[in-house]
């Protein structure tokens, strides 16, 4: 199977012929991989075929090219830059490497809808700033691996704006903010990634959507707002995607085991990242109530596993996992979020040589020790 046929396989929930992998990391990881194998910078498909993993998140590889009215990024000073998107962020550097966070919302202060507007600091995006007519061609070099389009989003978006605490409040103070802020968001992924996914020619295999719904120990906002203000845009993505051949993945952080059947109901093809530490999202419990369902993505911990646990740890939960779904479809083999640079570079190679070597034993009838 070619890595492609490998990730349909899993997500249709068929048999592929070895668990499939990926990987997503933040810039610290990725150069560290580029020079433990000696690789150039930003070569993804040599990466792939050295680290053994079988679908690419295109998302700041190959991008539509910004033709704006103002730089896609802007400096603010001190470290922080404002994104063509509205996020305020600021680089700092820890012991591991830089890291970026988000610093302050540019609607912070907003009273109502009016105090929304286009300003000075701030231009809601237009899909008109992108040129998304060679995207097809630069996605050439990825033949024969799943590619994944990401960075949609219905609710984190408008609380990076806002602000969470302050999102948070307006659904239950000022409804009508968060229906317009949502609207906005939705309204331009929905133009934005109809233009790429047409553009690509069906190339995409996956399109992503990330919304942070859950805590460590619960659901962050209720089933019945989640369904109020969330659901209809979130379906209205999930159309798109299939309207294109395309599957779809949602992805959430947290607890969110109550809302995945709901998440089954409107289409989602693909939940990710089942973060094992969380309350109620046990990997084999989740398979045993929804695995026919729905396709699993993720489940290799990042909170305690990957950045502070041994090699041998981190060969001891990804043999479970594959052991758990061997000779079976419906799970793709992953970090349970994008890899951070306090990860121990022996540790993230540890993760793949293991599926590697589980995947070769299993082929010759062994058992990987």
């Amino acid at each position: 199977m070619t890595s492609r046929e490998r990730i349909l396989s899993a997500i249709n929930h068929a048999v592929p012929d070895r668990t499939p992998c990926d990987y997503h990391g933040m810039a610290a990881c990725n150069n560290a991989l580029f020079t433990h194998f000696n690789l150039a910078p930003g070569d993804y498909p040599a990466l792939m075929d050295r680290l053994g993993y079988d679908m690419i998140d295109i998302r700041g590889v190959v991008d539509p090219v910004w033709h704006g009215p103002f730089p896609q990024t802007r400096e603010l000073g001190g470290g922080e830059f404002q994104t063509w998107l509205g996020f305020r962020m600021r680089r700092m550097q820890t012991s591991f490497g830089e890291i970026t966070e988000h610093s302050d919302s540019v609607w912070k202060n907003a009273r109502d809808i009016a105090g929304m507007a286009d300003s000075d600091t701030f231009t809601f995006p237009k899909v008109g700033w992108f040129d998304f007519s060679g995207m097809s061609a630069r996605l050439d070099r990825f033949k024969g691996r799943a590619i994944m389009a990401s960075g949609a989003s219905v609710f984190q978006h408008p609380s990076f704006l806002r602000g969470l605490d302050n999102y948070l409040c307006d659904l239950y103070e000022a409804p009508e903010i968060v229906a317009h802020i949502s609207r906005l968001y939705t309204d331009f992924y929905l133009a934005y990634f109809d233009r790429m996914l047409t553009a690509c020619e069906g190339k995409i295999d996956i399109l992503r959507c990330a919304d942070d719904f859950g805590t460590q120990q619960a659901l962050l906002i209720n089933r019945d707002l989640l369904r109020r203000f969330f659901y209809p845009a979130l379906k209205k993505l999930i159309d798109l995607a299939h309207s294109h051949g395309a599957k779809f993945m949602f992805h959430s952080c947290g607890s969110i085991r109550p809302i995945i059947g709901d998440l089954i109901e409107l289409g989602v093809d693909i939940l990710d990242p089942l973060q094992p530490r969380a309350n109620d999202m046990d990997l084999a419990s989740l398979k045993a109530e929804f695995g026919g369902r729905i396709c699993f993505h993720g489940s290799v911990c990042t909170q305690e596993t990957l950045p502070h646990g041994t090699p041998g740890d981190v060969r001891r939960d990804v043999r479970a996992r594959l052991e758990l779904y061997a000779g079976q479809g419906g799970f793709i083999l992953a970090p349970a979020h994008i890899v951070q640079p306090d990860v121990p570079l022996e540790n993230l190679l540890a993760l793949y040589a293991t599926a590697r070597e589980f995947s070769g034993a299993k082929a010759n009838g062994g058992i990987v020790n």
